[in-house]
């Protein structure tokens, strides 16, 4: 304690005459007991409003307000009534029976029952809309009893409503707007899922609402489970690496306090969490235990020669510069993302942007606490393996100081052999896969599309002249017959039209007489394809969501060619036709997150070498940097081609994310090795770096590594990919920091000693 008092009085007497960087870092361990309080009180304030922040779930924020494809499902809604429609089917062996000789089909008396039963049920859930719930026993009821009629019938809601064996039936539900909904989303679904259940123990609950609605609510439960274990398990890491609880409280409050004001921050900028912002808390623990890591690995090398104080003054001296460009270039990683058209994107990469800015604040005014305070402040503690560690990098830095084109060329080796799989990167758009097997709604999905038809449901929509002749409804039957022609081209595409209902039999009158006849006995049918008012009208179309993305992709280019081609053919009306809903929407949002991986990767090279630049003052050293951050991404994007895993929400970001990271550690290296060139040559200032810097980079990329590990137990598949790749990007980043960085600087170093006392520098 004394020795505390005498450091604090003699600032006074030397702050005139020392340089402007001790000065400041003085009086900021000189304020640090009311720096502390202040992150609490901060913290406490800001704890309800961050309990604000919400969720967006919907799919269209995923897009630009005035995005083509998000206008025509908006409009397509108003128009038609809606497509968020939940489907719930089941075996029902004894469904159709057919009367002797003139089989006649007709729903069983026992599965009329059921169905009209469950319908009513179903249909006192608030949420849905009953007017159009839609089943088999609802449709044969108001159609004429003749053989042909009910046939043409069944053979028109094969696949929707009852299946190919005729023993699997649904019924289809329509959710009111969320806007118009008395309850929350999540009440209306788990209400129809517990009636189902109740109805039939083996009954599948799918849908793309529902689909849509259980990754968000998983990504959301996951976020916040994950988040919480982080905490733990790196709170361990660092209490089995330093041996102190002083060490892990300080890390996690500066954890606690970054995620928490963030948060606060988000909520009164108005921002909302999205399906990729939910990776906020866990990314910000990671970065701020690396940070951490880095400053009590070096506090505890200097306490080894300097008292409390002097050790505390040294190391913010020696890091303040190196963690603040550190964790800038963290920064504009996470800000190449603002390149992306997705707007969820965009908006995670100004919450994480926010997240290591709080980072640094709070880094700033908890870390002389922690270093300063208390009587007798311990050294951190050695990790069981340190001493092992110490002697894997000597032999390193020995083998590549002795062995430098051999250690080059495993390097080259590694970006030669992965770097043409960065040209077969495909696209994951198979919805299903972003959950684990065993979830319900992948069950579900499986069920519907194993015995009824595909699961994705999307659209053709174009105007109807004025006054609808049946020349136009001619050649929407010619437009129908060629899209549903696409099935023999191998394309899973099941097609339902206003044709196919008016074209039942008996065909009696023109194609006219027929709708008014329809419009009588279905007009809830009608109103689902055709809008007079609007004068619109739609070809309903069911695609399978378990299938290959290029299959998704071919569907869309097809129909998109076919109607095109229909139109510009077609002299019935000059319309405008387009094809648009949520199986288009998810089809191209991997699609565009790829294209855009590229653009944010470039734009985060020109970051880290402009950040890097101005850090050193050296054009050289920014861009002998970017190599060694540049590896682990083409190991392991280039990884992804060569396997063949297609890219999915998760691993489109990790080239942008994984340089902001990896980064880190190099410019720790490089200070380390500069710092080191003062007063010893090229040789041992690499030495130097690799036992100081190393050493700490490794416990630093051991922290991100057991971090993004915990994300590989989520259930949602795209947050497992990027766990799991973020650390494996962390090991090549490793070899990038600990092979690579050095061979350059020993490349392109002069090989001066730079003595700062010494005007004449001296050769090596």
């Amino acid at each position: 304690m004394r020795s505390g008092v005498l450091f604090e009085k003699s600032i006074r007497h030397r702050e005139r005459r020392q340089p402007a960087e001790t000065f400041y870092m003085n009086r900021l361990i000189s304020i640090r007991t009311l720096l502390l309080l202040g992150v609490i009180a901060v913290t406490c304030c800001a704890i309800p409003v961050a309990g604000q922040l919400s969720f967006d779930q919907s799919i269209e924020s995923f897009f630009a307000p005035n995005n083509p494809d998000v206008l025509l499902l908006k409009k397509s809604r108003e128009e038609f009534g809606g497509d968020e429609l939940v489907i719930v089917a089941w075996k029902e062996p004894s469904l159709i029976s057919r009367e002797g000789d003139r089989e006649l089909p007709e729903v069983t008396e026992s599965a009329t029952a059921r169905i009209t039963n469950l319908a009513s049920q179903l249909n006192q859930i608030p949420g849905l809309n009953p007017d159009q719930t839609r089943h088999l026993v609802r449709y044969l009821e108001n159609s004429p009893k003749s053989r042909n009629t009910r046939g043409a019938l069944l053979k028109m809601f094969e696949g929707m409503l009852i299946g190919e064996d005729e023993a699997t039936t649904a019924i289809i539900l329509q959710l009111l707007p969320e806007a118009d909904s008395p309850v929350p989303r999540a009440v209306t679904l788990e209400k129809i899922r517990r009636v189902a259940l109740a109805f039939d123990g083996s009954s599948a609950v799918a849908g793309e609402p529902v689909q849509i609605f259980d990754m968000f609510d998983l990504v959301e439960n996951d976020g916040q489970l994950l988040y919480m274990v982080s905490v733990v398990v790196l709170s361990a890491v660092l209490l089995i690496i330093f041996g102190g609880v002083r060490w892990a409280v300080a890390a996690m409050g500066i954890v606690i306090a970054s995620v928490i004001c963030t948060r606060a921050a988000l909520v009164l900028s108005g921002a909302k969490l999205s399906m990729v912002s939910s990776m906020l808390n866990s990314l910000v623990t990671v970065i701020s235990v690396a940070t951490t890591m880095h400053v009590i690995v070096n506090y505890r090398e200097n306490r080894r020669q300097q008292d409390i104080m002097a050790a505390t003054a040294t190391t913010l001296r020696d890091l303040w510069q190196p963690v603040f460009w550190a964790l800038a270039t963290t920064a504009v990683g996470f800000g190449s993302l603002l390149v992306s058209d997705i707007v969820p994107v965009r908006s995670f990469a100004i919450m994480m942007m926010a997240g290591t800015g709080m980072v640094l604040i709070f880094t700033a005014a908890i870390v002389p606490a922690m270093m300063a305070t208390g009587p007798n402040v311990p050294v951190p503690g050695r990790a069981p393996a340190e001493d092992t560690l110490d002697r894997l990098l000597n032999h390193l830095a020995h083998s590549i100081e002795h062995h430098p084109m051999l250690s080059a060329s495993v390097c080259l080796v590694l970006m030669l052999a992965t770097a043409p799989g960065l040209t077969r990167l495909t696209v994951e758009t198979d919805f299903s896969r972003n959950f684990r097997e065993s979830t319900p709604i992948v069950q579900s999905l499986k069920f519907v599309e194993k015995h009824l038809g595909g699961a994705g449901t999307w659209e053709i929509a174009f105007d109807v002249p004025g006054e609808l002749t049946a020349e136009f409804l001619n050649s929407t039957r010619e437009l129908t017959d060629k899209l549903q022609a696409l099935r023999e081209e191998g394309l899973k595409i099941d097609v339902l039209s206003l044709n196919d209902a008016i074209d039942m039999p008996p065909r009696l009158g023109n194609a006219l007489a027929r709708l008014d006849r329809l419009q009588k006995r279905q007009p809830d049918l009608v109103e689902g394809l055709y809008n007079p008012s609007a004068g619109r009208m739609r070809v309903v179309l069911r695609s399978h969501e378990q299938q290959p993305a290029e299959k998704k992709l071919e569907q869309i280019e097809r129909v998109r060619q076919i109607v095109s081609q229909h139109f510009a053919e077609s002299t019935a009306a000059n319309t405008a036709a387009t094809a648009s809903g949520l199986f288009v929407l998810l089809a191209h949002l991997i699609d565009s997150l790829l294209q855009d991986q590229l653009t944010s990767f470039l734009v985060a090279s020109a970051g880290i070498l402009i950040c890097m630049t101005v850090a050193f003052r050296s054009l050289r050293i920014g861009l002998i940097s970017l190599l060694p951050n540049i590896f682990p991404v083409v190991l392991v994007t280039g990884a992804l081609g060569m396997l063949q895993i297609p890219v999915n929400i998760g691993t489109a970001m990790i080239a942008s994310v994984s340089m902001g990271l990896t980064v880190d550690s190099t410019i720790h290296y490089i200070t380390s090795f500069e710092r080191a060139r003062r007063t010893h040559s090229v040789a041992e200032s690499l030495r130097i770096a690799h036992g100081g810097a190393g050493r700490a980079l490794v416990l630093a990329y051991l922290a991100l590594m057991i971090g993004f590990l915990v994300l590989t137990v989520s259930a949602f598949i795209p947050l497992v990919y990027f766990g799991a790749l973020l650390s494996l990007s962390m090991i090549g980043g490793m070899i990038g920091d600990l092979v690579m960085l050095p061979l350059l600087l020993r490349w392109t170093t002069p090989t001066a000693i730079l003595d700062p006392s010494n005007p004449h520098p001296t050769a090596e």
